[in-house]
């Protein structure tokens, strides 16, 4: 996991360079990408799977950079530059976000990645590179594009032009469908365990709390990004991890009437609870996974889901899914989060 992955340079020396220094972990990833950049060659698509903070747009950001770095092929030296450099003209402009050929596609303010956006994207395809050789589109949540949004999106997967590549950053792709999966490799973000999440933690932090630390660790589910956001969230960000997986222990598993109770204590400010949403969204998720043998999302791997939720049937899961969206979805249209609350109880309790 700490081991550094090497690219040697074609010409002459074969120079070795770090390659994505500033990406934690993920030796498949880059080992993956070390040899297509040596080669020049590799698939026009890829799927970089894993949840928020887990590296996605770090990996994203590197690979459009390595890709057009000004010393890729620099000769060997005694003090060879790594991949990306970061330093170049091309690098500080596509790390920096600053980049005309490399353009993100997002959702905005909305619940789901809808097909304008995507036809948006078609439209712009045949445009030729303003900077370098290559033109990337960075498709952040695309395990939320519509259907409708992925079937466009195909045309452009199925034969872009040789100067483009997209970069779906998702948090799970068994969301994205088949025809998707099938056109780009999907690669998934490496999971750190809790003891090395915190001493990462612990080396990035000045004055560090032990307690919560551990507690933000502990959370984070293996992810780097999410510990290091809980850490310095304090502890709201913390209780809202603790309300979504009460929430869905309750929701699962425990009294109906219990479940109804608690969700009126949800907080009512409108980004904090459609983030309790979504994280219990995750956590029920990871329920469905478990059966399937997929990777875990909100629960860590260690710990994994709790024993009592390997009894729930998955369409119960489902349909607890669904009614979890649905109130995600009342939010985006400004529904009061009143309304919402007791629509969501209501709901439940029928479940």
């Amino acid at each position: 996991m700490q081991g550094e992955v090497l690219w040697k340079t074609g010409g002459h020396g074969m120079a070795e360079k770090a390659i994505f220094p500033d990406l934690i972990g993920n030796d498949r990833l880059k080992a993956l990408f070390s040899d297509a950049l040596r080669r020049e060659r590799g698939a026009h698509a890829y799927v970089l799977e894993g949840p928020p903070g887990s590296g996605r747009r770090t990996a994203a950001r590197m690979i459009a950079a390595a890709s057009l770095c000004e010393h890729r092929n620099d000769p060997a030296s005694e003090h060879p530059l790594p991949l990306p450099c970061g330093r170049c003209l091309s690098c500080r402009k596509i790390l920096s976000g600053k980049s005309v050929d490399v353009l993100t596609v997002s959702r905005g303010e909305r619940a789901t990645l809808g097909v304008e956006p995507i036809r948006a994207v078609r439209d712009s395809l045949y445009v030729t590179p303003n900077d370098g050789e290559r033109k990337f589109y960075l498709i952040e949540d695309a395990h939320l594009m519509t259907a409708q949004a992925q079937n466009a999106l195909l045309l452009s997967l199925e034969e872009p032009p040789s100067y483009v590549m997209f970069l779906l950053l998702c948090e799970d792709a068994s969301l994205l469908l088949e025809t998707v999966r099938s056109r780009a490799p999907v690669l998934t973000m490496e999971r750190f365990s809790p003891s090395f999440t915190e001493q990462w933690l612990r080396e990035r932090t000045k004055n560090p709390d032990p307690a919560r630390i551990v507690r933000a660790s502990h959370l984070a589910g293996g992810s780097l990004g999410l510990a290091k956001k809980l850490y310095e969230g304090g502890d709201a960000a913390l209780s809202r991890y603790d309300a979504a997986e009460e929430m869905a222990k309750l929701l699962l598993f425990g009294r109906r009437s219990d479940a109804s109770v608690f969700i009126g204590t949800l907080p009512k400010d409108r980004a904090a609870l459609r983030q309790v949403l979504v994280l219990c969204k995750s956590a029920v998720r990871d329920v469905i996974a478990d059966r399937r043998g997929a990777d875990l999302l909100f629960f860590s791997p260690e710990e994994g889901v709790p024993a009592q939720a390997k009894k729930v049937s998955v369409r119960r899961a489902v349909e607890i899914c669904r009614l979890l969206v649905r109130a995600e979805d009342d939010i985006a249209a400004n529904v009061s989060t009143t309304t919402v609350l007791m629509s969501l109880a209501a709901d439940c309790a029928r479940v």
